[in-house]
């Protein structure tokens, strides 16, 4: 709701106060010499490393009982997190195991006992996390150098490497800038392997000091690299790093090639080099692991302290040393120059440039201008610079971030200079200083369209599978803030028109030749959800703020506004319900936290600063942000002066993601003064009329571009868990998801807000007919699927007809309230489907829409010599690396479509006037798709087989995360935790058919009782137990549903059914399971825990027919106690804990899911485009004479004014089915395709012979292609129901806009016939040039 003019003018007085004060704070922390700099925050391991250093060196004179180790003592317990005994790397970030070992280590090289409570628990996490012998590459070196990790157990960094040559595919100028200047002094460390004493006088490993911190003190030889074989054709397969540790081990065996001559030039090389890059005031490369790995490097190499090159490096490295009221601290490095340019053109954007507002105000306009001389002396016209190296370009012009390092400059830097300059005065346009700044820059592109940050084509991203780079930070390629940020830069050069200047037409051209590049690059790296990743500031707010501000300039082309309005979008929907934008540094590792986190003055500033360029001032949403920056603002008062600032505790910079994380104090500062003051000047202009990708209101383009996604569920509440997990992730993308499912599940998918769709039938069905005979193959021969059939017939139509039909039971929970019920109200056709392989349709229904298709398996379904297909399984045993395991596949597929073929042929052919499918060539087509496949399994449990396609993931299990929600029963709590010296074990048949429930419950508490076990039993929903519980005996327990994660975690022992469900929860918790399957995969899971040493050898005297007379015999009763006893004896539950580290370990399997599905809808809507006549919506229809592409909108209201007919308009194709079913004539599959089609004949007579062929299966006899009828398509129906609802919809969204009913189909009718004569002037001009042509050869 818009602010009311007095509110509105209330609002900018607020922002004009608190611009002031801000502006007021800049001035009293600039410098004597008009710069600009703050203490960049970090981590603990830069004072770490540093006391270890002093501490190597006893003539640095580090005195434990000096005020210099006090401070240092001081500061780094003041930054243990007390709520975990951790360092971390980041205020606000979980604990950190390398970052608290080195802290850990550091304090006690300080003195501190290990003893002392804060160690004491530090350690508790530490051993907690998996001890020392997880720590990180970095880490586990300066360990090394003090006999705390042997030296074998470090990859080998031959020195060699500095003489390799730069035309070398591996030489140091292929790795990044800050890599390069790291590795180098390290390698001169590695080669001399030193040994350091510790506080006890002792540098052996075996010595004991820290012993406290490994897990298993007696084996510190911990490889750094996955064992061989499993780099070669386990899950950690990878021929590269294969490669580079088989050199490694090669180089270990032979010395390290430390005793040949060639060493001796590769160390005097080395030092050469650092000698020539040390700057005159002792810095290397502006940052601290240069610095100090240098100095180290030097004085193993035998310069002494007294010489020249060593005092000025330690002088350079206690200048990044910060004392103040926390103690002592080392900086990472220093930011003088970013932080004065960024501040003089944040003071500029206020006004205070040349020609500003503010300029009359003497002594201000004076600093600022003062700032902007020093900034300007900085520009690096030297010889030096390692980017020459690789640059097309050698002239210099670059600034660099920090006061002394002439040989690294950065395009950030320089971009963030030329903008200040031409903001601080227009006439700088011309200048030397811009031109040759954007010179550099223009040098610097790398091939893919965007810049690094310090180097060109640094992009050897092989090299990250290098032994000792745990780091991912080798190198340094194109990202997106930074190419926003040249794009930025380019797009205010290139409007320039103050005072008549302008660059020269030469350069001009250039700019626009290497921002198309940029564009190009930019569309490419912009992810389905329209954000863009930041490289070097959290995240994707900071990606995504830094490539807005650089599209504005070339948004009158189409694909840059479609982008432009795609990323508009997701940052207004990310904006916090309190007005600001946050963003955790989690993100990093969890991108589906992109956007997300508590609000600050930095993000909100970005945010607010790029939509400012999109968006009118009068936006509520902006006004809202816009209020947080001025309620959140902080007064720093000092005698009668009255400044202010923003809260600066959180880190929003970036040095390496997931490793580095920095504190930027200026950055919650001038960003907001940016910000304020864009605000301010925007609402002094008239708002002016927006081209129309961005004229809809922004609630009519969310509404209108919102997914419509499916999922199809046939199975039981293992199997929709699973998919809910899913949903759940798509839903927060704003798609709209519908469920289709069985109607035992409905009341579980609504729980959860999302859509429901009735397909009938269930999973107890399957387990009463399946009961009596688990093999599928023998219930097909037999004739007992027959019963299923018709259920089944019903259930896949409803699937197929649930991408497109109406329901009325459907919950709105799921949509946007602003919509006001939208999601109930606009027709439902799918954009994408998800599906369980099972429900057969799948692939079909995909078809008729269009539409892309991705599969959700939680148990192996695809061809493999490794395993039998699941459902063929009658024991939970197999035989690995079997011909019949291949086999199987294929006979199941076979069965399947002679079963249902013949109705999914007369679904095809009478109801969506589509040509039937061969009943044996639609196997072969179906996986020669290769349709993307999602498995949700653990690779630590069923590895992904060989010949599965790449489109298959073994993406890790999932979970629906019920347990915040869940309040146990106090008779259950109670129960837990009486008798607990009993073990407790919980047994749970999921919805497996049991016909005397209340026979099966005696039978396990007969067995229980007989190892003095309790147990918790979980009943199913179909059982009717009321009358039998008050019965029970003192040690058992019946319970209704309890979510797995919460109750397994409290047990001793888990008896269950094996479904997938049931097994990846007992997985995941790492207790010991002991499985009685009953039919299906069930089996197949049974052998797998088995197998891994998980739980006993499955028990296979289980029910029939649904009935438990197995059980109740004697030899059943002892068998199944022999089994629980065997379950609770201990032995399995070492293996269990460990396979659940690792399974918690692994990426949450619907995060997987969601980015395939994001990734295959983004792939689709590409192919597909945008709407001619509306850019910001997607096409849905195609005008069959022009080939134009239009939206729901558009068509609907061509249709409406009478330019078009419904019969013009062909449904858009999103991916075209026909060409993914074409066959390879030479593949593998293809030639046992051909013997399944004799196999399959010979098959069908036996079972004509049989007689039930003729129910089952029928024959369309049709070749020749169906011709649509538009009339009676039902989706062409429901497409074009729902294009008119978006015409309404969109008609009565045009609030604030000029245009509004008629008017606005009269902008549409216009636009496209000005779309078709430039197409069919298009079209004319290709047959003139190939008429021309023909005319040229004759």
């Amino acid at each position: 709701m818009d602010m009311a003019p007095d509110e509105l003018d209330e609002l900018r007085g607020s922002a004009q106060r608190a611009l002031e004060q801000a502006i007021d704070f800049s001035f009293s922390c600039q410098q004597d010499d008009g710069h600009w700099v703050a203490p960049v925050s970090a981590d603990a391991t830069f004072t770490a490393q540093y006391v270890m250093f002093k501490h190597a060196i006893p003539a640095l004179n580090l005195d434990i009982s000096g005020a210099e180790a006090a401070a240092l003592r001081h500061w780094l317990l003041g930054d243990q997190n007390a709520a975990e005994g951790s360092w971390g790397l980041a205020p606000g970030l979980p604990g950190n195991l390398s970052t608290t070992v080195e802290a850990y280590l550091a304090l006690r090289l300080l003195g501190v006992p290990s003893s002392n409570p804060a160690l004491q628990q530090a350690r508790r996490f530490v051993l907690a996390h998996g001890g020392i012998s997880r720590v990180r590459f970095f880490t586990r070196f300066f360990l090394a150098t003090f006999g705390l990790f042997p030296w074998s157990a470090i990859p080998q960094m031959p020195a060699e490497l500095i003489l390799m040559p730069k035309w070398a595919p591996l030489n140091i100028y292929v790795l990044s800038s800050w890599a390069r200047s790291t590795l180098i002094p390290i390698l001169v460390v590695r080669h001399h392997e030193p040994l350091y004493p510790l506080p006890n006088a002792q540098s052996d490993p075996n010595s004991g000091f820290l012993d406290e911190l490994w897990l298993d003190p007696t084996n510190k030889e911990v490889p750094f690299a996955p064992p061989l074989w499993d780099m070669f054709h386990g899950r950690d397969r990878d021929v590269v790093k294969l490669a580079f540790t088989l050199g490694d081990k090669a180089l270990a065996q032979i010395g390290g090639l430390k005793k040949g001559p060639q060493r001796r030039l590769a160390l005097r090389r080395c030092i050469e080099w650092l000698l020539e890059h040390q700057e005159e005031t002792g810095d290397w490369a502006g940052f601290f692991p240069p610095m100090h790995g240098s100095v180290w490097a030097l004085l193993l190499e035998g310069f002494s302290l007294e010489h020249d090159v060593v005092k000025r490096g330690l002088e350079a490295l206690e200048r990044l040393a910060v004392n103040d009221e926390s103690g002592k601290w080392l900086q990472s490095t220093v930011s003088p120059c970013w932080d004065t340019a960024l501040m003089v053109k944040a003071l500029c954007d206020a006004g205070l440039g040349l020609g500003g507002a503010e300029a009359a105000k003497g002594n201000r306009h004076a600093r600022v201008t003062t700032a902007v001389d020093w900034v300007r002396s900085l520009q690096l016209l030297g010889p030096q610079g390692d980017w020459r190296v690789y640059s097309r370009n050698q002239r210099p012009g670059g600034w660099s971030f920090e006061y002394n390092n002439t040989w690294y400059p950065d395009v950030d830097d320089t971009a963030v200079v030329v903008m200040m300059l031409v903001t601080h005065d227009p006439a700088a346009v011309e200048s030397n200083a811009v031109e040759m700044g954007i010179e550099w820059i223009l040098g610097m592109q790398n091939h893919d369209g965007g810049w690094g940050a310090f180097d060109t084509n640094n992009d050897a991203l092989w090299l990250h599978k290098i032994p000792f780079s745990d780091m991912d930070s080798l190198v340094d390629p194109s990202t997106s803030d930074v190419t926003g940020r040249m794009l930025e830069c380019f797009g205010m050069l290139l409007t320039h028109r103050k005072g008549g200047l302008r660059l020269r037409p030469e350069l001009s051209q250039r700019l626009h030749e290497s921002a198309q590049k940029a564009l190009a690059f930019l569309f490419r790296e912009q992810t389905a959800s329209g954000a863009w990743w930041g490289r070097w500031g959290c995240n994707y707010n900071y990606g995504t703020t830094n490539v807005l501000r650089g599209l504005p300039a070339f948004c009158g082309d189409k694909e840059v506004a479609r982008a432009a309005l795609r990323a508009v979008l997701w940052l207004e929907k990310c904006q916090n319900k309190d007005g600001g934008w946050g963003e955790t540094l989690l993100s990093y590792g969890h991108p589906d936290l992109a956007g997300k986190g508590p609000s600050t003055a930095a993000h909100t500033a970005w945010a607010l600063d790029a939509l400012l360029r999109f968006r009118p001032a009068s936006d509520p949403a902006l006004q809202k942000g816009v209020q947080w920056l001025v309620s959140n603002q902080v007064p720093k008062t000092e005698e009668k002066r009255h400044w202010a600032s923003w809260p600066s505790d959180l880190y929003v910079g970036t040095g390496f993601p997931n490793v580095l994380y920095l504190g930027y104090p200026f950055y919650h500062h001038h960003f907001a003064i940016s910000a304020l003051a864009r605000f301010l000047d925007r609402t002094d202009e008239p708002d002016q009329d927006r081209d129309l990708p961005l004229l809809m209101t922004r609630h009519v383009v969310t509404t209108l571009t919102r997914h419509d996604i499916l999922l199809m569920v046939l199975g039981s509440r293992g199997d929709i868990d699973v998919f809910l997990s899913i949903a759940g992730k798509l839903a927060k993308n704003r798609h709209r998801v519908r469920v289709a499912t069985h109607p035992a599940h409905q009341q579980l998918v609504e729980a959860h807000g999302f859509e429901f769709y009735d397909v009938g039938g269930g999973p107890d069905e399957f387990a009463q007919v399946l009961g009596r005979e688990p093999n599928l193959l023998w219930s097909v021969i037999r004739g007992d699927l027959g019963r299923l059939r018709q259920s089944l017939c019903r259930t896949f139509a409803r699937f197929w007809e649930a991408g497109y039909g109406s329901n009325n039971t459907r919950n709105a929970r799921n949509a946007d309230p602003k919509a006001n019920g939208i999601a109930d109200s606009r027709p439902f056709v799918a954009d994408l489907i998800v599906s369980t392989p099972a429900t057969t349709v799948h692939v079909h229904a995909a078809e008729t829409l269009r539409a892309p298709l991705v599969l959700i398996a939680a148990q192996p379904t695809l061809p493999t010599r490794e395993f039998p297909h699941v459902f063929t399984m009658n024991k939970p045993r197999y035989s690995p690396g079997s011909w019949w395991n291949y086999a199987t596949f294929f006979f199941l597929e076979l069965l399947n479509w002679l079963a249902m073929g013949s109705f999914v042929n007369k679904l095809r052919v009478h109801t969506y006037k589509m040509k039937p499918l061969c009943w044996v060539w639609a196997t072969q087509d179906f996986l020669t798709a290769k349709i993307p496949l999602v498995c949700l399994w653990s690779s630590n449990v069923v590895p992904r087989p060989p010949e599965w396609h790449d489109e298959v993931m073994v993406a890790g299990s999932t979970t629906l995360a019920q347990v915040d929600q869940f309040t146990p029963p106090l008779s259950l709590l109670e129960f837990l935790n009486a008798d607990m010296e009993k073990p407790t074990v919980v047994v749970s048949f999921g919805s497996m058919f049991i016909a005397d429930p209340p026979a099966l419950i005696s039978a396990i508490a007969s067995a229980a009782a007989q190892v003095r076990a309790k147990v918790v039993i979980c009943r199913s929903w179909r059982w009717k137990l009321e009358s039998s519980l008050a019965s029970l005996p003192s040690h058992t327990y019946v319970a209704d549903a309890i979510p797995h994660s919460w109750l397994l975690p409290r047990v001793d022992g888990f008896v269950h059914h094996g479904g997938a469900g049931h097994t990846a929860a007992g997985l995941r918790a790492g207790v010991p399971m002991l499985i009685t399957p009953f039919f299906l995969d069930q089996h197949f899971w049974a052998a797998k825990v088995h197998n891994l040493g998980l739980g006993p050898e499955p028990l296979e005297i289980m029910m029939r027919a649904g009935t438990v007379a197995g059980i109740q015999t004697h030899q059943g009763k002892m068998q199944f106690a022999q089994s629980m006893q065997d379950l609770l004896s201990g032995q399995y539950s070492r293996r269990c804990a460990e396979m659940s580290e690792r399974v918690r370990a692994e990426t949450d399997g619907a995060n997987v899911a969601a980015d395939v599905i994001e990734r295959e809808l983004g792939s689709a809507l590409a192919r597909s485009g945008h709407c001619a006549v509306v850019p910001a919506l997607p096409a849905q229809w195609q005008h069959a004479e022009s080939g134009l592409a239009l939206c729901g909108v558009a068509a609907a209201s061509l249709v409406t004014s009478g330019m078009l007919d419904w019969d013009d308009l062909d449904a858009i194709t999103r991916i075209d089915w026909i060409a993914r079913r074409q066959k390879d004539p030479k593949s593998r599959l293809h030639a046992i395709c051909f013997v399944a089609d004799w196999l399959g004949h010979a098959f069908g007579m036996l079972l004509a012979v049989a007689g039930w062929l003729l129910q089952l299966v029928g024959d369309v006899r049709s070749v020749g292609r169906v011709k649509p009828h538009h009339n009676t398509d039902p989706i062409r129906l429901a497409m074009m129901e729902r294009s008119m609802f978006d015409l309404n919809f969109a008609k009565q969204g045009l609030a604030e806009a000029e245009l509004k009913g008629g008017a606005f189909e009269e902008l549409l009718a216009r636009r496209w016939r000005a779309a078709v004569a430039a197409a069919f002037e298009r079209r004319m001009e290709r047959t003139g040039n190939m008429l021309l042509g023909e005319g040229c050869q004759g």
